[in-house]
């Protein structure tokens, strides 16, 4: 049963992927890129620490849960698994509202829940609250670091290294403490384990703090927002008016946003040279021009009122 339902929700997120028609690589593009980056590698340290801190947090949560499992307190079955799954995807909705602006603020609220999970555990508290809070809130944590580095690659000389950077970080730390945390929870010592999770929530706080300081903008978001969404309005009106395909839309935003040479843009469009020009000419004789740079020229001197007049 887990497996039919990981397997359908696999292959929804694949249509959605192809529905959105993602073209280009992560490695090209800068996720909220209302919110630019102004110290990438600064930002890259602190987001280091913070993910380092958190792994403590979580891989403590995890033995606490795996050594309750091997201890026979509870056969968990497959269905951590699903609730992992379903973890990630919803996460991957939380952290996009508002153009994630949230996302700190979400992750810190489920580490918060997860540091409580851990004392209420090493009080005595169920192992199924923990087995649960501990599936939903890794999805988030993977989820967390996942998209974190890979919006600072895009800012970076070499954008493959730190794409997979969150991750490295998350196993490493997790191998360097995995003894340590082991021993303190076989210890029961249940004040040093409070002591300890407390400690790392505050040395969270401090450091997820820190890194959504950093990583906000010198920009007043809400003219820059306004100015996209008037760019935004002018682009639906543009393509309403001439009739554009969804295909000839993404082609004409690449068209205006790159000034490469055709089989590079084919390229990032995933499609071949020859075809790139077949959309070309026909966003020509939609918008009766003759070029690509006669396109782009008219695109940027059009206006909306024109509309009437071509009605007319």
């Amino acid at each position: 049963m887990e497996a039919v339902i990981l397997t359908v929700a696999f292959w929804a997120l694949l249509f959605l992927v192809e529905k959105r028609k993602l073209a280009g690589s992560l490695m090209e593009w800068n996720l909220y890129e209302s919110d630019p980056i102004r110290h990438p590698y600064a930002v890259a340290v602190t987001l280091i620490f913070t993910v380092a801190l958190m792994t403590c947090i979580f891989a403590t949560l995890d033995n606490a849960v795996t050594l309750g499992h091997a201890g026979g307190s509870m056969d968990i079955g497959q269905w951590p698994r699903l609730i992992l799954a379903v973890s990630g995807l919803v996460s991957g909705v939380l952290f996009d509202y508002g153009k994630g602006r949230y996302r700190n603020l979400i992750m810190y609220c489920v580490t918060l829940l997860s540091t409580v999970c851990i004392l209420v555990i090493v009080s005595g508290g169920s192992f199924l609250l923990g087995l649960i809070v501990f599936y939903l809130s890794a999805g988030f944590f993977v989820v967390f670091f996942s998209t974190g580095f890979v919006r600072l690659a895009g800012y970076m000389r070499v954008p493959q290294f730190w794409a997979g950077m969150g991750r490295a970080v998350n196993n490493l730390c997790a191998i360097l403490i995995g003894s340590f945390s082991v021993a303190l929870i076989r210890s029961g010592d249940s004040i040093k384990i409070m002591i300890a999770s407390i400690g790392l929530f505050v040395l969270i706080s401090i450091a997820i703090y820190i890194y959504t300081v950093m990583g906000q903008t010198d920009v007043e978001l809400p003219d820059q927002e306004r100015k996209q969404e008037e760019e935004q309005e002018y682009f639906s009106a543009f393509a309403d008016t001439y009739a554009l395909t969804e295909r000839e839309q993404e082609v004409l935003k690449m068209l205006l946003a790159s000034d490469e040479e055709v089989q590079e843009i084919a390229n990032r469009l995933y499609i071949s040279r020859a075809m790139l020009y077949r959309y070309i000419s026909s966003l020509n004789k939609k918008t009766d021009t003759n070029s690509r740079i006669g396109l782009i020229q008219f695109y940027y001197t059009w206006k909306p009122e024109k509309k009437a007049d071509r009605d007319d």
